[in-house]
């Protein structure tokens, strides 16, 4: 794309890009979506914690330099929650703002329920196109995880809110096609006509990727793994539960987390569940260890409460349970995943909390490890249905026809893209000053 204009996108996320989430969902996307042609400034909200962590900041810009991403890095507040969410709501705005005057976005992308709020108010003020990218219902999350109570005022507030990003929206992105088919029933979607494309939280197939020669052998206690959080709407006591059922059906067992969250609160929960210590361990593991960790198991599991929001995700571990090959134990009703497990047999869905589920998904299990063709087959589901590389075609597309003139032609910048500039070397200085005064602050 050397000479045609290039959609200008304002991308705010309310991740950090040196966070897991922002590792496996973040940095690929916006690579990708660059090398497509997109003028990309990205805004994420890094943890402090993170921030200290210079080389890794360092790297990371470096990588966006690479692919001619302008990143702007603001600092994450956690408590107290409402009143530093709302600051982080504003600052985001504000710094959104300011980066207009370098680089006039054509497009607003606003990823995640609070990256939506700041998206929004910004597109407006900058009369740029806004495209909405739900990360799943999040006040029916809030409710699910035992966060807010149903109806209550903050969940009718924040119910409020997403059904004015989703009429405000240009564009629409969902995370599966049952929440797909959620949002075109709303009347002000259904009024307008916004499109709304599907894009799953996606895998790098390139860096999950299964290496036959280094595959696990099966023998031994057979080794289920879990990645991410832990705790709220995700159950890792009926995990624990399950596990330790399963070693009493089907034989000896392991379970290993990996997760960042606190070793005493996932300790907590398994003993809750009734897995034994010696049955388990637990670590953190960097985004570019994690397919070398995952290709020693057997297993991985998603275990998710049930309630008003789990249609609308999309789990990015199965995508990266499925890419190494290995089947999912999970949950029942979890974004399209039941269909695709029942058609193309990678997984299981146990069907209910109780042990009579449980023993019965661990019987099915067994006879699905003993298939030879299920890992070609885990595989295969991560391609067709967590494709990072379809995924970001799909979004470009949506930049293409959402920055469109009267006459089909796309509007934004003309440039070749070997020799994208942030705008004059005094504007480049100045806005390096700016992100280095904003992560030392």
């Amino acid at each position: 794309m050397s000479s045609q204009a290039r959609p200008r996108v304002l991308y705010i996320v309310y991740w950090g890009a040196a966070e897991p989430l922002g590792q496996s969902l973040v940095l690929p996307a916006v690579r990708r979506l660059a090398d497509l042609g997109a003028d990309l400034t990205l805004v994420t909200f890094e943890k402090p914690a993170d921030l200290a962590r210079e080389d890794e900041i360092t790297r990371i810009r470096k990588d966006f330099n690479r692919n001619n991403v302008r990143w702007i890095p603001l600092r994450y507040h956690k408590q107290p929650k409402v009143p530093a969410t709302g600051y982080d709501v504003i600052h985001g705005m504000a710094r959104g703002i300011v980066s207009t005057l370098t680089d006039k976005p054509d497009l607003v992308h606003a990823r995640t329920f609070i990256g939506g709020l700041m998206g929004s108010a910004v597109a407006a003020l900058t009369k740029a196109k806004l495209i909405y990218h739900n990360e799943g219902f999040y006040p029916d999350e809030q409710v699910d995880g035992g966060i807010w109570k149903a109806e209550s005022a903050p969940h009718r507030i924040a119910r409020y809110l997403e059904q004015r990003m989703y009429a405000r929206a240009d564009g629409i992105i969902s995370m599966s096609h049952r929440g797909r088919q959620v949002i075109e029933a709303l009347p002000a979607v259904q009024r307008r006509g916004t499109p709304v494309i599907v894009v799953p939280s996606c895998v790098d197939l390139n860096h999950f990727k299964r290496d036959e020669s280094t595959a696990r052998a099966r023998q031994g206690p057979l080794r289920f793994v879990y990645i991410g959080s832990v705790g709220g709407r995700y159950v890792l006591d009926q995990a624990g539960r399950f596990v330790a059922l399963a070693s009493r059906e089907i034989g000896a067992a392991n379970l290993r987390v990996l997760t960042r969250q606190d070793p005493a609160l996932v300790a907590s929960m398994l003993r809750q569940g009734g897995l034994k210590d010696d049955a388990w361990s637990t670590e953190a593991v960097s985004h570019s260890a994690m397919p070398r960790m995952l290709a020693d198991h057997d297993a991985g599991l998603f275990f998710l409460s049930q309630g008003l929001s789990e249609h609308g995700c999309s789990p990015t571990k199965i995508g990266e349970y499925w890419a190494m090959g290995l089947p999912v134990v999970t949950t029942p009703n979890v974004s399209d995943t039941d269909e695709i497990i029942r058609r193309e047999r990678v997984g299981v869905v146990v069907l209910e909390n109780s042990a009579g589920a449980y023993r019965s998904a661990a019987r099915e299990l067994k006879a699905l490890l003993e298939d030879e063709e299920l890992a070609a087959r885990c595989r295969r589901a991560a391609e067709d249905h967590y494709s990072l590389d379809q995924a970001c075609d799909r979004q470009f597309d949506l930049y293409r026809d959402l920055t469109r003139d009267d006459n089909g032609r796309v509007r934004g910048k003309v440039q070749p893209q070997s020799s994208r500039a942030l705008g004059t070397k005094t504007n480049r200085q100045e806005v390096e000053g700016q992100l280095e005064t904003e992560v030392r602050s």
